[in-house]
């Protein structure tokens, strides 16, 4: 707590000095407070490096052996505390982030650049100034926190992404920014659903034979309760099932289950079900691009996934304690879901029944939520292209710093 407030400060005092006359062409990337390589800033990263020679554009980590990687690539890429990181941060003219200006260093070098929040996700879940506390400010300590998080914070930025009107008016909520500053382009990282040579590539890394079902479990984090033992507890129930698991392999079924980054599972995987975990170093959008269904429950990737048209099915067995608990949803869960399950035997036969009825409750999901989070007007596979050219088109990219 102690070095959170000290950072704070420290950067509530460096909005005091604007940084020497900023370089329009030379865009700064980083995304996870500095501790990965992913997510929208990786992908308008490389996207910018293939098509822009003209642009500097620099990856900034904390993590050296995401330096070492995109060098062996031929990326320009640099730690944040490095000497030439700082004078890039007290001199670039644009920085792109996933989760605040923390991804590209702890102390806020960039006033006076224009700050792109590209973001991890559309809101589903309620955020920052959007959260029931926050937004109430009901004691005195609440209000103290509003006041300091508007004085400064690190997810201060001039330009947002979003994926649709629905999701701009929620993203302007949780930031409290202003309508006009808010753009509809979709997401960077969805240019890889539509990149069929990825997923095939995926598909033989993972040893998947083209007449298996991939079925993709990818459960959210949780603000409650233990992490671990809620996912272990369904994976120990599922081995144990000799029904299911024999299913599994009668009807050629890869149970693929990715948890969350911040969450361990001890389980091993087995023929049929494997688990993705971090040492595997597989990209979430790529595992999405692969999967023929989804389950999950309230993580935002089946705003991405619906892209694709395929089934999606929502397996909820704590969703009364979820809203109590978590931060609430923005949306109520029958308003971009038009079924969806509680129990362990349901989640089962979703994944090994082929009936007709699954898959069209899913299709049904998948609708639904595109009627709500995704624009028809964006052309799908190019969002890193209108990402930049809707930054161009609103001067962004050519104003004088």
């Amino acid at each position: 707590m102690i070095k959170i407030l000290f950072d704070w400060f420290i950067n509530l005092l460096l909005m005091l000095f604007l940084f020497s006359k900023r370089n329009k062409n030379i865009w700064l990337f980083g995304s996870w407070n500095g501790e990965t390589y992913n997510d929208n800033s990786k992908y308008l990263f490389e996207y910018v490096v293939e098509n822009f020679p003209s642009i500097e554009a620099v990856w900034i980590t904390k993590n050296s052996q995401i330096k070492k990687k995109l060098l062996f690539e031929n990326k320009q890429c640099y730690l944040s505390n490095e000497f030439i990181a700082r004078k890039l941060r007290m001199s670039a003219g644009i920085v792109f982030f996933t989760n605040g200006i923390s991804d590209i260093g702890n102390y806020d070098l960039s006033h006076g650049c224009k700050k792109i929040a590209l973001w991890h996700g559309m809101p589903l879940k309620k955020l920052h100034y959007a959260t029931n506390s926050i937004k109430n400010r009901k004691n005195i300590f609440r209000c103290l926190q509003y006041f300091f998080l508007k004085l400064y914070h690190g997810t201060d930025r001039n330009i947002t992404i979003a994926t649709s009107e629905r999701t701009k008016d929620l993203l302007i909520e949780s930031f409290e920014v202003q309508p006009e500053s808010v753009v509809i382009t979709g997401q960077p990282r969805n240019d890889v659903l539509f990149d069929q040579n990825l997923s095939n590539k995926l598909k033989i890394k993972l040893h998947h034979k083209p007449d298996e079902r991939f079925i993709l479990y990818i459960p959210t984090w949780r603000e409650f309760g233990q992490q671990e033992r809620y996912l272990e507890t369904i994976i120990e129930a599922l081995y144990k099932d000799v029904f299911f698991m024999n299913e599994l392999k009668e009807r050629n079924i890869k149970l693929y289950i990715k948890p969350h980054p911040r969450v361990i599972i001890k389980s091993q995987s087995n023929e049929n079900v494997i688990i993705i975990n971090s040492l595997l170093r597989i990209d979430t959008q790529e595992l999405l691009a692969a999967a023929d269904t989804i389950v999950t429950d309230y993580s935002s990737v089946f705003i991405d996934y619906a892209l694709l048209d395929r089934p999606i099915h929502f397996f909820v067995p704590d969703l009364d304690n979820y809203k109590k608990n978590g931060n609430d949803l923005f949306l109520n869960f029958e308003e971009f879901s038009e079924y969806n399950f509680t129990d362990l035997t349901s989640f089962k036969k979703c994944v090994i029944d082929n009936e007709e009825l699954f898959s069209l409750q899913g299709l049904r999901n998948c609708v639904k939520i595109n009627s709500i989070f995704n624009s028809p007007f964006l052309a799908k596979g190019k969002y890193c292209k209108t990402v930049i050219d809707t930054l161009e088109n609103n001067n962004i990219l050519t104003t004088s710093f």
